[in-house]
């Protein structure tokens, strides 16, 4: 009987989710779900905005294509396959005012003693249906040590361009705190072997991040692991002398828990967001106001 009931409850739980919702928590920041994505976009990964159009694109061994989202993000107005590139796990994007960058830096498994990333000419992006990369900026960390599968510290899953740099963020599977890189982004003639800046307590593996060069402010994305389900979050972090500055980092979890993956200023005060398909629900795409945060630091 215990077991039948159990299984009336999940089944209730199930059929109970909607768009908007995975499960609720309380005094968190609100999510506001503005649609399901397209369904070749199941396994959203990073996100770019180029000229005001949004940018996206799946992640381990999808496509290595890049998708531009119509205005109301519903369906696929343009999809560029990028040539000479293998998506092995691309899992962020970056930008700056020439380039964009795609990251293939996903490494669940351990088994990369680093990665690359794709640098295309925005230019190209313009109505094409492939691009080359101008580069392909490879890096191996020099702190490399073997693991296993989800219990180790080399795995990342997001970027971002913070001056004439790429800043690369680990998910840190073993400790829960993630590290920073720092990659010169003009450097491609070479294999750039890069140590850990400083590790953060992130209090969660961080899955993207973006930075607003007009507020110094980084944008982190990511979840904690529970028992259950766990919890989505976000990180505001000043940057100061070229490094985060955590002891001005604002934490909020977010509102709706779901496989939250990219994340990336949106206009002012408000973070744009996607998420992954999971058995609750499909991926998704929506916004978060955090004007009020950065007004008061709380």
């Amino acid at each position: 009987m215990k077991r039948i009931l159990a299984g009336l409850i999940a089944i209730l739980l199930l059929s109970s989710c909607s768009m908007a919702a995975t499960y609720f928590v309380r005094n968190t920041l609100y999510v506001d779900v503005l649609t399901y994505m397209p369904k070749n976009l199941s396994e959203t990964s990073g996100l770019a905005i180029i000229d005001g159009d949004v940018w996206t694109h799946n992640d381990t061994y999808g496509q290595n294509k890049l998708y531009r989202l119509d205005h109301d993000f519903k369906g696929v107005a343009q999809i560029v396959k990028v040539d000479k590139s293998r998506n092995r796990d691309w899992e962020d994007l970056a930008e700056d005012q020439q380039f964009l960058y795609v990251g293939d830096i996903g490494n669940n498994l351990a088994n990369r003693e680093g990665g690359v990333i794709y640098k295309i000419d925005r230019n190209q992006l313009n109505q094409q249906r492939v691009v080359t990369p101008t580069a392909a900026l490879k890096y191996q960390y020099t702190d490399f040590k073997k693991g296993w599968f989800n219990k180790h510290n080399f795995d990342s899953e997001a970027i971002t361009v913070v001056g004439d740099q790429i800043w690369l963020f680990t998910k840190n599977w073993k400790n829960e705190k993630t590290k920073l890189y720092q990659l010169n982004k003009s450097k491609v003639d070479q294999v750039q072997h890069v140590k850990p800046i400083a590790e953060y307590t992130s209090k969660g593996l961080i899955t993207s991040v973006d930075y607003d060069p007009k507020t110094a402010t980084l944008a982190f994305l990511g979840y904690r692991r529970n028992l259950y389900l766990g919890y989505s979050f976000i990180w505001l972090v000043k940057v100061k002398n070229n490094k985060p500055d955590w002891s001005t980092g604002i934490y909020k979890r977010l509102g709706i828990y779901s496989q939250w993956e990219a994340i990336h200023w949106y206009g002012a005060g408000k973070l744009l967001i996607t998420a992954e398909k999971n058995p609750l629900n499909k991926a998704m795409i929506g916004t978060v106001d955090v004007q009020k945060l950065l007004d008061t630091g709380e």
